[in-house]
């Protein structure tokens, strides 16, 4: 059977021009804005994404005018196909901007895919991403053709492999005499409470890859921490630039993203641009970043994996 992977991220806008549309698609999702606006949803994301495109211009103009999100993620599926092999194509599935859900179905078709599998490339379920994504596949997947999907996978080894690599890199980046016991901050995507409180088990799963992390590190001093808050809403805590304000003084700091897994607004500006000018500010002996985990090999084989065991599952 000719089998379509879909390799499922946010998105992120290709250019400057695509900034405003980008934000449109976000906020039109009922679960990221998830109050009851019925009809008011579009008109309220269209002046959301209006109000905030200028801004966000200036963040991405800060990292080369785009996000690599999306040539990161055809990197990823590119090397993803060369290890699953014959059978198999792969294919971008964006909720947010392009190539989205339904674009990529139509190339899988187009190919001869006879079943899908869902490859969220959040490794920790939430609504607002995992779910929403699944959601959209399924709405745009044909009709009784065969879907598999992958769901959490925060505490799959090869990924908790490939993320420690990446941890201990950083460290091995640091100065000399500044490697042993580093304060190594854990960041992951913030969400309002109003979602945690709705039982969106997205915070413990984080909690749970942080842990599997330290653990294969040993690590002595770590926190897991939360960005990118958006409103006046109370959001998961602590916040990143916050804890590092205060624990950073006198200290080496890693920074670590531990729910993405490709490079993009939220590691090259908020962790590399604000995380490290916070440590700086605070006096921090000196910063570094572990990088996403991208098409490391080992992380590669991780998804693969993935894929195999939820097609085992399914056919069992």
């Amino acid at each position: 059977m000719k089998t379509a992977v879909f390799l499922m991220n946010l998105g992120g806008p290709r250019n400057l021009d695509e900034v405003e549309p980008y934000l449109y698609d976000l906020f039109s999702d009922p679960l990221v804005l998830d109050a009851p606006l019925g009809p008011l949803r579009k008109p309220l994301a269209r002046f959301i994404a209006r109000r905030r495109a200028p801004s966000s211009a200036e963040k991405y103009q800060l990292i080369g005018g785009r996000s690599p999100l999306v040539e990161g993620t055809e990197a990823q599926a590119r090397a993803l196909a060369a290890a699953l092999g014959g059978g198999f194509t792969t294919h971008l599935a964006m909720r947010c901007g392009h190539p989205d859900t339904a674009e990529g179905v139509r190339e899988a078709l187009a190919a001869g895919a006879e079943r899908a599998v869902a490859l969220p490339l959040y490794p920790q379920w939430a609504n607002a991403t995992t779910r929403s994504s699944l959601l959209e596949l399924r709405r745009v997947w044909p009709a009784g053709r065969p879907l598999v999907e992958v769901c959490t996978w925060h505490d799959h080894p090869g990924y908790l492999d490939a993320v420690a690599a990446t941890v201990r890199d950083a460290i091995a980046a640091l100065p000399e005499g500044r490697r042993e016991g580093p304060l190594v901050v854990f960041s992951a995507h913030g969400l309002p409470m109003s979602q945690v409180r709705k039982g969106d088990p997205y915070p413990h799963y984080v909690e749970s890859s942080c842990r599997g992390v330290a653990e294969r590190l040993k690590l002595a001093d770590w926190q897991v921490t939360y960005q990118s808050r958006v409103g006046p809403m109370k959001w998961l805590g602590p916040d990143t630039l916050a804890f590092i304000a205060r624990r950073a003084p006198g200290r080496a700091v890693v920074a670590v993203p531990i729910a993405f897994v490709s490079e993009h607004l939220e590691t090259l500006y908020d962790l590399d641009i604000l995380a490290r000018d916070a440590a700086r500010k605070a006096g921090a002996a000196a910063f570094a970043r572990a990088a996403a985990v991208g098409t490391r090999p080992d992380f590669v084989a991780a998804l693969a994996d993935l894929v195999r065991d939820a097609i085992r599952a399914q056919t069992r």
